[in-house]
C-alpha cells in the first residue's frame, strides 16, 4: 500500500525566525535552509527526527509556492533521507519528476491560463494602481506563473485584502495573505490539481496532506486526512471543517512538529 504524505512546506514543516514562535529554545532548531550562508529556515531537533524516521515507510510529496530554485535550496530536510521523486513547486504550475520538470504537466496549466486571460500579462497592467498605494512595497513574479505583492503588513487592512479578493476573484483569481506577501494566483494554478495528477501516477492508496494557507485548502480538504497548523490563515477563512481536517493544537514551528508527529502516529 501507498500512502503519500503532501505537505505545505513554510509555515507548515519548516520556519524562519520570524514565524517558527517563541516556545522553543535556541539549541532546539535545526536550520534547513541556507540563503548566501545565512539560515533562514529552521524545524525542531525532534521534528526532523520525526521527519527521517517516518521516510522509509511514507512516499513524501513536498507541496510549495516555492519556485524549483527556491525548493532547491531547502538540502537540510534531505540530509539523511533520500530526496522525494516528486514534488510540486510554484503551487502546483510545476511537477518536478527526479528534478526536473514535467513538460506535459506545465503545458497544461500554460493551456488553461491562456484560455482563461489569467497570464501575468493580464495581471500586471491592473496592478499599476496598488503600485502607488501606502501598503505594496514591491510586485515580485514568480517566473511566469503568478504574481505577488509585497507588503507593509502595518498599512494593509482586512479591507485591502477583501477590495483584491473581489476584484480578482471575478477574473479567475484566488488571493491568499501570508505575512509580508498576498499572492495573486491563477486559479488553474493550484496544489490540489497537480497532487491528484501525482497521486494517480504513483497510485497512492492513501493521501494525508497538511498546509497552512488558503493556497492549501483545497488540497487539505481532499485528502483522506489533513491537518493545518493553528497559526494557518485556512482555519480563519474556510469555515466549518470536516471530521477528516485537524487543527494542531500548537503554533509556530512547534505545529510542524505537532503534524509530524501525528503522521507518525497513523503508520504505527
Amino acid at each position: 500500500m501507498t500512502i503519500l504524505f503532501a505537505s505545505d512546506l513554510d509555515r507548515t514543516l519548516i520556519y524562519s525566525k520570524n514565524s517558527r514562535g517563541q516556545e522553543v529554545s535556541e539549541q532546539d532548531f535545526t536550520a534547513v535552509e541556507w540563503v548566501e550562508e545565512k539560515a533562514t529556515a529552521f524545524m525542531t531537533n525532534k521534528g526532523l527526527q520525526l521527519f527521517k524516521d517516518i521516510s522509509p515507510s511514507i512516499t513524501f510529496l513536498p507541496v510549495t509556492t516555492r519556485t524549483a530554485e527556491q525548493y532547491n535550496r531547502i538540502t537540510g530536510l534531505f540530509n539523511t533521507v533520500e530526496k522525494p521523486k516528486y514534488a510540486i513547486v510554484s503551487n502546483g504550475a510545476v511537477i518536478l519528476e527526479d528534478g526536473k520538470p514535467l513538460k506535459e504537466w506545465s503545458d497544461k496549466v500554460i493551456a488553461q491560463m491562456q484560455h482563461n486571460r489569467t497570464s501575468i500579462e493580464d495581471v500586471l497592467p491592473q496592478l499599476d494602481t496598488y503600485t502607488k498605494n501606502k501598503f505594496v512595497l514591491k510586485v515580485m513574479q514568480a517566473e511566469s506563473w503568478f504574481v505577488y505583492l509585497i507588503i507593509d503588513e502595518q498599512a494593509f487592512s482586512i479591507e485591502d485584502f477583501e477590495s483584491l479578493s473581489q476584484i480578482f476573484y471575478q477574473q479567475g483569481f484566488t488571493l491568499s495573505h501570508q505575512g509580508r506577501k498576498v499572492y495573486i494566483m491563477p486559479t488553474c494554478i493550484n496544489k490540489s490539481t497537480a497532487l491528484q495528477f501525482v497521486k494517480e501516477r504513483i497510485a497512492a492508496n492513501t493521501v494525508i496532506a497538511a498546509g497552512d494557507s488558503m493556497l492549501d485548502f483545497e488540497m487539505v480538504l481532499n485528502a483522506d486526512y489533513g491537518f493545518i497548523p493553528s497559526h494557518g490563515e485556512a482555519i480563519h477563512k474556510g469555515g466549518h471543517l470536516p471530521s477528516h481536517v485537524s487543527i494542531t493544537n500548537h503554533a509556530g514551528v512547534l505545529a510542524g512538529e505537532e503534524i509530524l508527529k501525528k503522521v507518525s502516529d497513523y503508520l504505527l
